[in-house]
């Protein structure tokens, strides 16, 4: 994870906001492995009690085209996560998949894309 701003629909940062709320946030990434590149992703997010629900787009401009993925997802204790490819360019055209995600403790994540073209 290169930055994470997250705020809330009023546009305060969420943070400051205790209990229930709605949040936007503006993530970008970056991507080393098989496919290298930097994304740029919107989460909306509703925090309840006890769990955060999750949805976002994410669009990934890697060498040789972009990817565009659709997160769908919660956060109770740890992140909990539906993944697809929505749609793809470039080297990507056509691509059909979807990708799991390992978060380790300090924001670090693996993701694993498996896609078809």
């Amino acid at each position: 994870m290169k930055s994470w701003d997250e705020k809330t629909w009023d546009g305060r940062p969420h943070a400051e906001v205790e209990g229930r709320k709605l949040t936007e946030a503006q993530v970008s990434f970056a991507y080393t492995g098989d496919v290298t590149g930097v994304s740029s992703c919107r989460y909306l997010m509703y925090y309840g009690d006890d769990v955060a629900w999750t949805t976002a787009l994410e669009e990934i401009v890697a060498d040789g085209g972009t990817v565009v993925l659709r997160h769908v997802g919660a956060y109770r204790t740890s992140v909990e996560a539906v993944i697809e490819i929505v749609d793809g360019t470039g080297v990507f055209a056509g691509a059909k998949g979807a990708a799991t995600v390992d978060w380790a403790e300090d924001g670090r994540g693996t993701y694993t894309l498996e896609y078809e073209v």
